[in-house]
């Protein structure tokens, strides 16, 4: 049986994600990974974790157990509710405008297959998370990148592409934004330029799509609005996630958006798994109900903040007197953002930091253009403070072999 034979075309265009397909390396004790965007395990409330367990079978048992609605358990939908409009400032939503996802990575899908025809326009920061270019390529949009700088997108360059477009008389669907500590480049989007966003989407009449992983981990200066905040004729579609602020393990994201957005992602994600786990989402509520959640935040904090700090000392120690190369200086998140001389290619220096037991993610990966040969990801979160330092290195020797080639 030839398997290519009942394949569709569809099913033969996926392309794996450059993180997934080096987990093998992240997962060896032998390696220095800057690869993936995992917590650090040792940070995981796991104490705390058996007594709200232990709790939530005793209290919901039966219903956590058991199928749950395709929306969410209202508990928690509720929860959010009064969350989004605590902390986030986003007020006048109901449940009807909350669908529990099975994380973040479920929520960029199920926007792709509910917003995007074959053929539409998507705006994407340059560069982009990768996942949500996996998750949207199934559906055939016309990428088009915005250029980015330190601040985040550039209000100005996002209004000229959309005025050329409608000239091309081609319509944008939405613009995909990480506007805090951004995966992958770590940079934060501007408090005038997040309400500059919402202004040009409400008068050119498309979407902002955005991606809230990150911003509870901030180690300098305050913690921005998010942009959906500012978001007064539903222009915005929120997506957040316990998996980088809790647990990645339970598998739980959020969407916040127009209720009929909501109604149809609902109905889609029925198709994709009936519901999001009910027990996991019990556990989230009552973690969340004995604020236990801004005390692992803080916690959370203290360990990043340390190597976040290690990170960016050891960039300086061993990269600052190389030509050409420089990073990003994010004030949270997990990532920094490497860019190196252009004739240095990091798809091949990859091959080589994987002889020295380096791994990193290829830039390239995060540009919907086929941009970024010259940069990589480097994250901070998951490695040790020394391996940091050792790792960093090692890279630094790398580079500077393949210059003076």
């Amino acid at each position: 049986m030839d398997a290519k034979n009942f394949i569709s075309e569809r099913g033969a265009s996926l392309k794996p994600s450059a993180i997934r397909e080096i987990f093998k390396y992240s997962g060896d004790p032998n390696f220095i990974s800057f690869a993936g965007g995992y917590p650090d395990p040792d940070v995981f409330p796991i104490e705390r974790l058996k007594e709200v367990m232990t709790e939530a079978l005793d209290k919901y048992g039966k219903k956590g157990l058991q199928y749950s609605a395709t929306e969410g358990v209202p508990e928690l939908r509720r929860y959010l509710v009064d969350f989004m409009a605590e902390h986030e400032n986003v007020k006048g939503q109901g449940e009807e405008n909350i669908i529990i996802t099975t994380a973040s990575q479920q929520s960029l899908f199920l926007v792709g297959l509910v917003l995007i025809d074959p053929g539409d326009v998507v705006l994407v920061e340059a560069p982009t998370y990768l996942g949500a270019l996996s998750a949207f390529d199934p559906f055939g949009p016309e990428y088009v990148s915005v250029p980015t700088d330190e601040n985040g997108v550039i209000p100005e360059k996002l209004e000229e592409i959309v005025r050329d477009l409608k000239k091309q008389g081609k319509r944008v669907k939405f613009l995909y934004v990480i506007p805090t500590f951004q995966n992958p480049a770590g940079y934060t989007l501007s408090l005038e330029r997040r309400k500059r966003l919402v202004e040009i989407a409400e008068r050119e009449d498309f979407l902002l799509v955005e991606d809230d992983p990150y911003s509870y981990l901030v180690y300098e200066g305050e913690r921005p609005p998010c942009i959906k905040s500012f978001d007064t004729s539903e222009h915005v579609v929120y997506l957040s996630t316990f998996s980088k602020t809790f647990v990645p393990g339970f598998r739980l994201g959020w969407i916040v958006a127009n209720k009929d957005i909501i109604r149809r992602i609902a109905i889609a994600k029925q198709g994709a798994d009936l519901c999001t786990g009910a027990f996991m989402q019990y556990v989230t509520y009552l973690y969340m109900q004995k604020d236990y959640f801004f005390d692992h935040i803080e916690a959370m904090r203290k360990i990043y903040k340390v190597k976040h700090a290690a990170m960016l000392e050891a960039l300086d120690k061993y990269m600052s007197d190389i030509p050409g190369v420089y990073w990003s200086k994010p004030k949270g998140g997990f990532f920094v953002w490497l860019v190196v001389p252009e004739q240095v290619d990091c798809d091949q220096l990859f091959d080589k930091a994987i002889e020295n037991k380096v791994v990193y993610v290829r830039g390239s990966a995060f540009f919907a253009n086929g941009q970024g040969k010259n940069t990589a990801r480097l994250n901070f979160s998951q490695p040790k403070v020394e391996d940091i330092d050792k790792g960093i290195k090692i890279l630094a020797d790398v580079i500077k072999q393949t210059i003076n080639k």
